[in-house]
């Protein structure tokens, strides 16, 4: 499904709203990417568990969008791992107690869920995308697990998103487990998206705090990425909390939706 907005840009002053430069309103239109094509149907998640749903070679392509992404797998330990990807999901609780492990890991936070497959995407839309895996080249510079997106019809200009935590991501942040604690005074937990051009040369950078101590994201968040430019490819990581010699402890999920594009 395809949708437009319109976002307008105004400048508020004390006196009231007032409009800059002889009246004229800057505005930009962009095309929202939804996830909610039907297109798309086959790729959502029918299990709450990547490790169960997710199977080597997953990946999606929109037509209507012209926007596609390939997970990353990894062979350790004998078998096909997830090592790193954008898995669209319906999932959503208000529970992270229950809600809150592995096995749960393509739930996204609602606090206000009715139903655990619709109504937990952006301005209450069914599908999202869970992101998973990073890079932490001073841990190990051969494995980049950074999820990533790629139009495939040409450069295009991403003016926004919106991000939002996973019940899993919220439940170690906050309660910690055995194998990580939860986040401390000063601890800082962010997100990065950095734009790649046709070549595969690297662009310009965007970054937005996901979760501090006593301070999270907890509902759909607009995240501005104007300043990345035309790109044709966006590299998403997340980075920050506790490490150890394995690196980030914290599990490194998000949840994306609405990506906003030039038109």
């Amino acid at each position: 499904m395809k949708r437009n907005i319109t976002i307008f840009a105004l400048a508020l002053l004390t006196a009231g709203m007032v409009a800059c430069d002889e009246n004229e309103i800057e505005l930009t239109v962009g095309k929202v990417i939804d996830f909610e094509s039907e297109a798309l149907n086959a790729h959502v998640a029918t299990s709450p568990s990547t490790w169960e749903f997710v199977k080597e070679g997953y990946g999606w392509q929109d037509p209507e969008n012209a926007l596609s992404h390939s997970a990353i797998f990894t062979h350790d330990y004998g078998y096909a791992l997830f090592g790193g990807g954008l898995v669209l999901s319906r999932y959503n609780t208000s529970d992270i107690s229950n809600h809150g492990t592995y096995e749960s890991d393509l739930y996204v936070y609602n606090a206000n869920s009715t139903s655990a497959q619709s109504g937990g995407g952006a301005e209450g839309s069914d599908t999202f995308l869970v992101a998973y895996g990073n890079y932490e080249p001073e841990v190990d510079n051969q494995l980049d697990m950074r999820p990533s997106i790629t139009f495939t019809d040409g450069d295009h200009r991403i003016l926004s998103c919106k991000v939002n935590s996973t019940s899993y991501f919220l439940n170690i942040a906050q309660n910690g487990n055995p194998y990580s604690p939860a986040l401390k005074e000063g601890d800082q937990i962010r997100i990065c998206a950095t734009g790649y051009d046709a070549e595969g040369r690297e662009g310009k950078s965007v970054e937005l705090t996901l979760a501090r101590k006593g301070k999270l994201i907890k509902e759909w968040t607009t995240w501005d990425m104007k300043s990345l430019g035309k790109v044709r490819t966006v590299k998403f990581n997340i980075l920050g909390g506790n490490t150890d010699e394995w690196g980030m402890t914290t599990p490194k999920y998000f949840a994306i939706d609405n990506i906003v594009v030039e038109k």
